[in-house]
């Protein structure tokens, strides 16, 4: 019996403490856009990754776009009531995307974590470089790929229209940027 109280214990402090690990992180490489900021660190076989906007909707980044939004990764998040809501997406078409659970894929999003203090949408996750999901693009750790950033307005729902939105070239690696189109 007691041992099952302390497996319990173990396994509850655990729980509490790993997604807290990605949100504390000192991120190595930083974007700052229009009120925007996509940060980020290579890990092993992982990207940690924390995006913040001024909005109180939502917040994404996708990753590598082909035409738009057609083709990327996108991750997609947003805190209600103080509980935060991130889904891995893919770009199924030019001016719109799907969980990719919908697809036929997962949500390979780890350690999901969020706020929204003062009017700033805050989320913080962890990916695989490669998952091997048919919906999701392998992060070149240690070369250049496309970042498209964008945010929601002003309420909760996936479905709300971006008002704005960015493409970065990116120097996973290094750190370097440079922005693509506005």
């Amino acid at each position: 019996m007691k041992k099952n109280i302390r497996a319990t214990a173990f396994l509850a402090i655990l729980f509490l403490i790993l997604p807290l690990t990605a949100w504390a992180m000192d991120y190595q490489h930083k974007i700052e856009a229009k009120d925007i900021t996509f940060s980020w660190t290579i890990e092993g076989d992982q990207i940690h990754a924390r995006l913040s906007a001024r909005t109180e909707g939502w917040v994404a980044v996708g990753f590598d776009p082909e035409d738009v939004m057609a083709g990327a990764d996108i991750i997609i998040g947003m805190v209600t009531d103080g509980q935060v809501k991130i889904q891995d997406h893919y770009g199924d078409r030019k001016k719109g995307h799907a969980a990719d659970e919908d697809l036929g894929g997962k949500n390979d999003v780890q350690n999901p974590a969020g706020t929204e203090e003062n009017g700033v949408t805050t989320i913080s996750f962890t990916l695989p470089l490669n998952s091997g999901d048919k919906y999701d693009k392998p992060i070149p750790a240690g070369g250049t790929g496309n970042v498209m950033l964008a945010y929601g307005a002003g309420k909760d729902s996936f479905k709300n229209r971006h008002p704005y939105t960015v493409l970065y070239e990116i120097n996973y690696k290094t750190g370097e940027s440079k922005k693509i189109q506005e």
